[in-house]
């Protein structure tokens, strides 16, 4: 057992005397004595006492009010007492427990028995001593934690309503609002209009599950700017399981955010000018990879590809046709109709667009690999170049086909005069499960109109 210190208080030096005698034999124990309750109130002031033998019957002060003093001091109410008494009744033992004492050894008493009960409550003592310095350990760990965080992060906590408990100065900071203007607030009052509804009752739906919540929130400043935040949102519950409060750790990622939008229109742009050099070398305009990315985009939506598919696909389709520019000019600008050998050499531009791509790790770069080597596929299998049929032909394929052959049919090309928009869906009729998936043809008849509103919003400059 670790050292201990016991305090013996009987106003007879011959009972303390007894008691140090039998004591000797509990390994590690330091004795202390005193005559009175006084006395032994000094004692306690001075040593760090981990438990207290005390006579019930004494002079001065009785064990009883000296037992009722400890109780009522915040230092040394935790310290055991346990009462030496030579009486035994019912009301005097209870009258013990009721002054806060944790058990009594009656006299003369029994070497054994007081040994024993008195290893039962130093051990008693040390486990909540060490429980004790472990909670106090971690209490300044937890402090520490909580600099860490308040100086790094924005941090607020909210009641059950949501409305604002606490904020860190970095909150205030970034948003424009003083404490005084966010406490007592609901948390809307930073909510940015562009975040839908949806993603907070997804937030207060999770959260309330007694799950963490994790998303990327606009927030709006005091001023009407905004910040953008990795937002992290977690319930704190008490110790029956029950929430009590929610807490919301954010980090600012409005530089890094704003960065990476302005990366992703570069690489959209970027795409377009990619696909424009391959329309370019046969004198079709920038504005008819635009529309094939668009008409591409409303099909791949009605069919049911997520939105991340879908605007990858918008991303990819103006390099349907980047394989021309290894294709002769001869052949690209001839204005009559291609020979049989000249036609082989322009299919060649699906392989030629895909060798691109096909070896980079990027899934961007792959899926135009994709589009460029299966936009001439057909549903029937007589397409090029591997003669791929039905659902062989990859999503992207099959879509970017009927995107491609619909705005080709409409413009005028050194090969062909313009067709009206009438033979235009004729012609998707009569393909309909031959040159083109028919669910695809069925879902552009569906949303014709928004084929149409793309074809006036980016239509041909005359001079072009």
């Amino acid at each position: 057992m670790e050292s201990c210190t016991v305090l013996v208080v009987d106003d007879e030096p011959r009972n303390i005397q007894v008691v140090s005698n039998i004591l000797k034999e509990v390994q590690g124990c330091r004795i202390l004595y005193a005559t009175n309750g006084e006395q032994a109130l000094e004692r306690i002031d001075k040593n760090d006492i981990d438990l207290i033998l005390l006579d019930m019957m004494m002079p001065v002060m009785d064990g009883l009010e000296t037992c009722r003093r400890l109780q009522a001091s915040p230092l040394h109410s935790d310290i055991p007492v346990i009462f030496l008494t030579a009486k035994n009744d019912e009301e005097s033992l209870i009258a013990a427990f009721e002054a806060g004492a944790v058990d009594y050894v009656t006299k003369p008493f029994l070497r054994r028995e007081l040994i024993a009960r008195v290893n039962t409550q130093l051990k008693l003592r040390i486990a909540q001593k060490k429980l004790a310095d472990e909670l106090s350990e971690n209490k300044e760990l937890l402090k520490q934690y909580k600099q860490i965080v308040d100086q790094s992060s924005i941090v607020s906590k909210t009641n059950l309503a949501g409305v604002i408990t606490y904020v860190n100065d970095i909150f205030c900071d970034i948003s424009g609002f003083t404490r005084e203007e966010l406490i007592g607030q609901h948390h809307r009052i930073v909510r940015h209009p562009d975040v839908p509804r949806e993603v907070y009752k997804e937030m207060w739906d999770v959260i309330r599950s007694k799950r963490s919540w994790h998303g990327i929130v606009k927030n709006r400043k005091k001023d009407g700017g905004h910040y953008i935040v990795d937002s992290y949102v977690s319930p704190i519950l008490d110790s029956k399981g029950e929430i009590v409060e929610y807490i919301s750790v954010r980090n600012d990622i409005t530089e890094i955010f704003e960065l990476k939008e302005e990366v992703e229109a570069t690489q959209k742009e970027l795409f377009i000018t990619l696909g424009y050099v391959g329309e370019s070398r046969s004198k079709e305009t920038a504005l008819h990879v635009r529309r094939v990315a668009e008409y591409s985009k409303i099909l791949a939506e009605a069919h049911g590809l997520c939105a991340e598919e879908a605007e990858r696909l918008w991303l990819i389709a103006p390099m349907h046709d980047i394989g021309k520019i290894g294709i002769p000019d001869a052949i690209l600008n001839k204005p009559g109709k291609l020979t049989e050998e000249e036609f082989e050499i322009m299919k060649r531009h699906a392989e030629i667009g895909s060798s691109f791509f096909r070896n980079s790790p990027h899934p961007l770069l792959q899926a135009a690999a994709i589009v460029a080597n299966e936009h001439h596929e057909r549903w029937d299998g007589t397409g090029y170049p591997k003669g791929s049929r039905g659902e062989e032909i990859h999503i992207f394929g099959r879509i970017t086909a009927i995107a491609d052959v619909f705005d080709a049919l409409g413009c005028k090309r050194i090969y062909k005069s313009e067709w009206t928009m009438e033979s235009i869906l004729d012609y998707f009729r009569q393909e309909r499960g031959k040159h083109f998936d028919p669910t695809l043809v069925d879902l552009m008849f569906e949303n014709l109109d928004r084929f149409l509103d793309i074809q006036e919003r980016f239509k041909d400059d005359p001079e072009d």
